[in-house]
């Protein structure tokens, strides 16, 4: 259950000399979060080393201004589930979050978690689903619309998604009947498959397959053979090709924007773009050093294979099981939203097969 953001409110009134934004001549001091951790997480720690230090860098430079930021990370002043609320009220003046955390909100925004066995390359995701938003703004349209924030052009990604199990597999049915963990809108890739889905985030997974509430998590290599070590838990891992995600957003309080100068805004735009390549960069690097780490953790315990590379037969098999699903949740963003999942999706994968990507099944839009 998320907490109230009437709790968070009584947390940050407490402190309210520290965490209220304040500008005072021509200094700044805005508070940015997130619900996950700094060190192992892509998308937080190039806030921390590239975003930050750099807005800081150039407003001072380029600008008779001056800006400072509270740096609120790993659910300090908002969880994984509670960041998009956080700046909306106002407790944080810039959050980055997972909208894979936000269905009930911000449900279009997740269309390409709703098409798996994707591109793997985070670069070609991140090209085409932001030219995706820049021509259909209607994506992002309640961001401004219902929920007072401003979208920042930092979308950024989580790499190629696959499967970390406690014990091997070769073939897709193997999973089925299998506790698999996962974030949320992912889930229906392992349900629909007929494994038994667990909901659960980054900072329990561990714990989740440690203690057997789970066999397995659906995740990518620089969690699993990164900083979150899910390998000690769950060695094997298999290359499904699922496909990377750009699911990470970056967003402004707007009444926190309407309070800065334009210079100060324009250089914060544009370290926002600047960052969401510097989180897919980091992604994309760490993901091979993530594979390198789970074989070589492997090794270190007897474990042979315990990086395996599913054939793209096996993935048809799995993607004709879910093929119905990404019709069905674009008929849902159409009904509830308005807006055209149906085009979009549909171009989406168009898109993808402009940039080289093979569908191992092709799936079909129309309205139901």
């Amino acid at each position: 259950m998320k907490k109230t953001i009437l709790s968070l409110l009584s947390a940050v009134a407490v402190f309210s000399t520290a965490f209220i934004s304040s500008a005072s001549a021509d200094n700044f001091t805005l508070r940015i979060g997130t619900g996950h951790p700094s060190a192992p997480t892509p998308y937080v720690r190039n806030l921390e080393n590239v975003f930050v230090p750099n807005v800081v860098a150039r407003v001072a430079a380029e600008t008779d201004h001056n800006i400072k930021f509270i740096e609120a990370y790993g659910g300090t002043i908002a969880g994984v589930f509670d960041t998009l609320e956080a700046v909306e009220k106002g407790l944080l003046d810039v959050g980055a979050y997972c909208v894979c955390f936000e269905t009930a909100k911000l449900l279009p925004l997740n269309f390409d978690y709703f098409v798996p066995f994707t591109t793997g390359d985070l670069h070609k995701i991140h090209k085409v689903k932001s030219a995706l938003i820049a021509k259909y703004p209607e994506l992002i349209a309640d961001l401004s619309g219902k929920y007072n924030q401003i979208y920042l052009p930092g979308l950024s990604g989580f790499d190629d998604y696959g499967v970390g199990t406690v014990e091997p597999w070769k073939n897709a049915v193997e999973l089925k009947g299998r506790k698999i963990v996962a974030a949320g809108p992912n889930l229906p890739w392992v349900e629909l498959f007929g494994a038994i889905p667990v909901t659960s985030t980054l900072p329990t997974m561990y714990n989740d397959m440690a203690t057997g509430v789970a066999e397995g998590t659906v995740i990518f290599p620089t969690a699993h053979g990164g900083g979150y070590k899910f390998f000690e838990v769950a060695p094997y891992w298999t290359v499904t090709g699922f496909g990377a995600m750009n699911q990470n957003i970056l967003t402004i309080n707007a009444d926190t924007a309407a309070k800065l100068p334009a210079d100060v805004m324009k250089i914060i735009e544009e370290e926002a773009l600047v960052y969401g390549i510097a989180v897919n960069e980091d992604a994309s690097v760490n993901y091979y050093k993530g594979l390198a780490k789970l074989v070589e953790e492997g090794q270190k315990r007897g474990l042979s294979d315990t990086v395996y590379y599913l054939p793209i037969e096996q993935q048809a098999i799995w993607a004709e099981e879910l093929k119905d699903w990404p019709n069905q949740r674009a008929n849902d963003i159409l009904n509830d939203y308005g807006i055209d999942a149906i085009k979009i999706m549909d171009e989406y994968m168009d898109m993808m097969e402009d940039e080289g990507h093979v569908w191992p099944v092709r799936y079909e839009f129309k309205k139901l």
